[in-house]
């Protein structure tokens, strides 16, 4: 859902490599063809970087920046554009709301920890996802691979999904989960590789649509 129209704009996509003097400028060179510009703040930390506020001096200055400069190329780069979800601290001054400073780095810093710890739990998602990806010869599965505790299933449809392994696989003794690393490619996981082969064998061909039947291979 958009955030409300208001003075200040929150970008992101920023070439993160130009120095923060440089880029404050040239932010504030760009969005004056558009109005007053009262400021242009960048904050950059390990896991927030590519982003700044520039704050308008009117609304429709804000969404007149916003309207002409979505997408625009800024040092190879396309700078996103949106209202910021709150307003700068020059706006709140201006319209009474301001909060002082001790109480709004508290606020922040809160938000920004946050921030930070979703940024890593979903780095270390996209790792374990990495590690769970098939190699190139996986792809279509090798008829050859000797017997494992994991089975391989490629060409899934692309509707499938990891719920849908496991209720198909989990009925079999030795169940442990089943992982979709990406779309159409899956993986079931067993204690030991005779209760694997013991699930390969009931389920391959199992029609998971009319025109779609289950290939199961042993995994690596």
């Amino acid at each position: 859902m958009s955030n409300l129209p208001q003075r200040t704009l929150y970008l992101n996509n920023l070439n993160s490599t130009i120095k923060k003097p440089l880029m404050q400028k040239a932010l504030k060179s760009l969005f004056s063809s558009h109005g007053q510009v009262i400021g242009v703040d960048i904050v950059r930390s390990k896991h927030l970087r590519g982003q700044a506020w520039v704050t308008l001096g009117t609304q429709a200055e804000a969404t007149e920046a916003l309207s002409k400069l979505q997408g625009f190329m800024l040092f190879d780069k396309p700078m996103r554009c949106q209202y910021a979800k709150e307003s700068n601290d020059r706006v709140s001054k201006s319209e009474g709301t301001f909060v002082p400073k001790d109480v709004k780095e508290k606020r922040d810093k809160k938000r920004r920890e946050r921030m930070e710890k979703e940024a890593a739990a979903a780095e270390e998602d996209a790792k374990r996802q990495k590690v769970d990806e098939p190699a190139a010869s996986e792809t279509l599965g090798d008829p050859d691979a000797p017997p494992s505790a994991r089975l391989f299933c490629p060409s899934l449809p692309l509707e499938c999904t990891a719920e849908m392994l496991s209720v198909l696989f989990s009925p079999y003794p030795g169940f442990v989960r089943a992982s979709l690393p990406r779309a159409g490619v899956g993986f079931v996981e067993y204690l030991d590789e005779n209760q694997a082969t013991e699930a390969k064998k009931a389920l391959e061909g199992f029609k998971l649509t009319p025109t779609d039947s289950l290939s199961v291979f042993y995994g690596k």
